[in-house]
């Protein structure tokens, strides 16, 4: 097991883009599968617009204040995507592979217009600290992974009980104790790194493996702990990973709709959470990542 230590020295600029991340993943995302949509189409040029905005609001959140400026006029850039979608396939019958497309769209425009309420309620605010329910908790990465699964097209299933589990199956496992029973109080962004590294360890494992995480409050300190099957990292790069846009070698070449700001973002966090980070990983067998971090008094 690996502490980390070394400083990120991010500029403020790298360090809105890190703080964003999850978003921009869910922009990326969703640019794609509209691109998508726009080949099964016999007028695509209906989506450009949409894509377009997509495109604008992504680069618009590697700036500070812009990006400040696009999340204070969410809800009209929300309607606008939904829009184009809508008028893009107006009076049409979708073909199965634009239904697909039409489907996932939704999915991701579900977890979109959650995104943007975290937003809303952190913005200018990043390490506020607030309640949540245990369950709405498990119930949102379970709403992730489905996307997920529903985005692969067959390609894996999602299984939380291992009686149910076959040979393209990831077996996913999510744990939330808290002192204060029902709930947990945790900073907002949290619930970012939280998706993030749960969605890293499923990317880089292959179906069949297993994804094991969990949170708990002790009412002193707040620890994270996610663990997968993976591929690892290889040996002398398990300290790189936080660095930003870091790929380890066995990873170079795999797609992904990632900036691979994932571990920099939790480390970032961290970091200002006055916390500890670790990182155990074997090449082949999966990787361990446990995060510390003192609580907040709650009032």
């Amino acid at each position: 097991m690996v502490e980390i230590i070394k400083a990120l020295n991010l500029t403020p600029e790298q360090e809105a883009l890190v703080d964003l991340h999850s978003f921009l993943n869910v922009l990326n995302v969703l640019s794609a599968e509209m691109d998508l949509l726009a080949l099964h189409l016999d007028r695509p040029e209906s989506l450009k617009r949409g894509i377009g905005t997509v495109h604008e609001f992504a680069q618009a959140l590697q700036d500070p204040f812009q990006a400040i400026l696009w999340v204070r006029d969410i809800d009209a850039i929300h309607r606008e995507i939904q829009q184009a979608v809508a008028t893009a396939v107006a009076g049409i019958t979708p073909t199965p592979a634009a239904q697909e497309c039409l489907d996932n769209i939704e999915a991701v425009m579900a977890i979109f217009k959650t995104r943007v309420k975290e937003l809303t309620a952190r913005a200018g605010v990043p390490m506020i600290w607030q309640w949540y329910d245990l369950e709405l908790l498990k119930e949102d990465l379970a709403i992730l992974f489905q996307v997920m699964q529903q985005k692969s097209n067959g390609g894996f299933g999602i299984k939380h009980n291992i009686a149910g589990q076959e040979e393209r199956d990831y077996l996913v496992k999510f744990d939330v104790t808290s002192r204060d029973g029902n709930q947990i109080f945790m900073p907002a962004v949290f619930n970012d790194v939280i998706r993030d590294l749960v969605a890293n360890a499923r990317k880089y494992t292959p179906p069949g493996g297993r994804i094991l995480s969990g949170l708990d409050d002790d009412g002193q300190r707040i620890r994270f702990v996610v663990e997968d099957t993976g591929v690892g990292i290889p040996p002398g790069q398990v300290e790189d990973v936080v660095k930003l846009g870091f790929r380890a070698d066995n990873v170079q070449n795999r797609r992904t709709y990632g900036g691979g700001f994932g571990l920099t973002k939790a480390y970032w966090v961290t970091q200002r959470l006055q916390g500890r980070m670790w990182i155990d990983s074997r090449l082949d067998q999966g990787t361990r990542i446990e995060i510390q971090f003192p609580r907040a008094p709650s009032g």
